[in-house]
């Protein structure tokens, strides 16, 4: 099953869609559709930039059916989803006309009696396929997540590559959290899209802008990621009539912590449990470092002597291996059932005061407990790993 999976995720190839944005009644959407197969038939969504929540579209032009959510009171045996018509077979519609790149008719509510006029224009357009997960990671979100946003983890979010998904987050006024002040030159802030309730993190003030500002697209893009996940678990209410479908899949759970700030680096954790119906739930402890000095994520191969990078994780050098070890039996207080795991599924992350953690990451949902769990040491206890031109990273 799975290898048919990875073989459907990475062969289906589809023509580019045409995306659209204007007017329904009095609020704002934006309207993606598919290429019309061969009996005419299109197929699309469409979200109210107010909700960000994708409704299913199907039919043709003049008749172009919304599809209903599955917790209105009624269902049909084994139907096939999404459904279009309620079983009096009344329907939501758009009858549209094109008229070069523009969308222009009715919006026709059959099921409450209301009708409001509809003005789209085609903006832009793009290929879903080349930006949809694959392989590993399509597989993985399969089992974990039940449903996803349909954008790689590894895809940039822009108005070029994801026009449709971009218009979904870009123009969302986020909430502001309290500014954190550690310097008069260093500081953060936790924001939020209120349709998705998590608190992100972006940096405020650094030394460097240009730092701070690749630093926030850093951060951005990832907050972006977890609040498509999020609102596609809103969408699965259309397709899916499981308990989470249309929840936020606990994505308003998680946790978001900014462990350590430096001038030099930035210590971000995200944990939780987040899941829309899948075999089971995301169980993950997350930590990633920024380098505030060079931009970007922190390479650690720049710290420590003879680490580099394998095929699918950080390689540390044998003697960093073993005072790894060491340190863990000294030090740490976790259970020894989770410790003893380490370096194989291991994460650096940074710690007040002026402390690196090795911790648990990345391990099978059957040992999602160990997650987090770990060692952390003073900075000074590194100094035999470190490069003599990184001991820059841990100076204040």
């Amino acid at each position: 099953m799975l290898a048919f999976f990875v073989f459907a995720a990475t062969a289906v190839q589809a023509a580019p869609v045409d995306v659209y944005r204007g007017t329904l009644g009095g609020s704002e959407v934006v309207l993606e559709l598919r290429k019309p197969d061969a009996d005419g038939e299109l197929q699309g969504r469409y979200f109210y930039l107010r909700h960000g929540v994708d409704i299913p579209l199907k039919g043709t032009l003049n008749a172009l059916a919304e599809a209903l959510p599955l917790n209105d009171g009624w269902s049909r045996s084994q139907p096939e989803l999404p459904i279009f018509a309620n079983e009096q077979e009344r329907s939501v519609k758009w009858n549209v006309a094109q008229q070069g790149d523009a969308l222009t008719g009715e919006w026709v509510d059959g099921i409450h009696g209301k009708k409001l006029p509809l003005s789209l224009q085609r903006i832009a357009q793009y290929d879903p396929e080349k930006i949809a997960p694959r392989g590993v990671e399509a597989v993985t979100l399969a089992i974990v997540q039940g449903a996803g946003s349909g954008v790689s983890q590894d895809e940039v979010i822009s108005a070029q590559s994801t026009p449709y998904d971009y218009l979904k987050l870009g123009e969302q006024k986020l909430e502001q959290g309290k500014e954190v002040v550690l310097a008069p030159d260093l500081a953060w802030r936790p924001v939020r899209d209120t349709r998705t309730k998590f608190w992100y993190p972006r940096l405020t003030r650094h030394p460097d802008a240009k730092i701070l500002a690749q630093t926030n697209a850093v951060l951005e893009q990832r907050h972006w990621g977890m609040s498509l996940a999020a609102l596609g678990c809103r969408s699965a209410i259309y397709r899916d009539n499981g308990p989470e479908a249309g929840t936020l899949g606990y994505f308003d759970h998680e946790s978001i912590a900014v462990t350590y700030l430096s001038r030099a680096m930035m210590s971000v954790v995200e944990s939780g449990a987040t899941g829309c119906g899948g075999a089971h739930p995301n169980n993950h402890y997350d930590p990633f470092v920024l380098d505030l000095l060079q931009g970007g994520y922190m390479d650690f191969t720049r710290l420590f002597k003879g680490a580099k990078y394998g095929d699918y994780k950080l390689e540390l050098s044998e003697q960093m291996q073993g005072f790894i070890r060491k340190a863990v039996g000294k030090y740490s207080k976790d259970d020894k059932e989770c410790t003893e795991v380490l370096p194989s599924y291991m994460a650096l992350m940074l710690d007040k005061p002026d402390k690196m953690s090795f911790v648990i990451s990345g391990i099978g949902h059957a040992m999602g407990v160990c997650l987090g769990s770990g060692v952390s040491v003073p900075f000074k206890m590194l100094k035999p790993y470190i490069k003599p031109q990184a001991e820059r990273y841990f100076q204040r």
